[in-house]
């Protein structure tokens, strides 16, 4: 069950429009492996791994054109431009390069955590 959680939570953080997502705070805080309140990236780089075994269905060690296709929504966005070798695949190095863009957004202090005053600024946006 936790890993599927942390898959759902990546997601999140693939998603461009992640202001727009209903309870962005809970998918976030399931992030958070320790239970200390905060999620380190560590923690995201962990559910960035479990998204990638995920969408990997054929466990050939990439993500295939097909395999794209048969992601949903935030995921199939997240994967855009992961490819950065042209070779038709997002090899696990590859999505593990991927730019952590919303982690960093919500790292307000960019201390490598997202701290508990920083998921409750995300609560005091509407993230739920």
């Amino acid at each position: 069950m936790k890993t599927w959680v942390l898959a759902a939570a990546f997601t999140v953080l693939a998603a461009p429009a992640w202001a727009q997502q209903a309870g962005i705070a809970q998918r976030l805080q399931a992030m958070d492996v320790n239970g200390d309140g905060a999620i380190t990236r560590a923690e995201a780089e962990t559910a960035r791994g479990v998204m990638f075994t995920r969408l990997d269905a054929d466990r050939n060690g990439s993500i295939s054109d097909a395999e794209k296709s048969a992601a949903q929504g935030m995921a199939r966005r997240g994967l855009d431009g992961a490819d950065s070798n042209n070779d038709g695949a997002v090899s696990r190095a590859e999505f593990m390069a991927m730019p952590y863009r919303m982690f960093d957004r919500l790292d307000a202090d960019g201390d490598g955590v997202i701290s508990a005053a920083e998921m409750q600024a995300v609560r005091n946006r509407g993230g739920n």
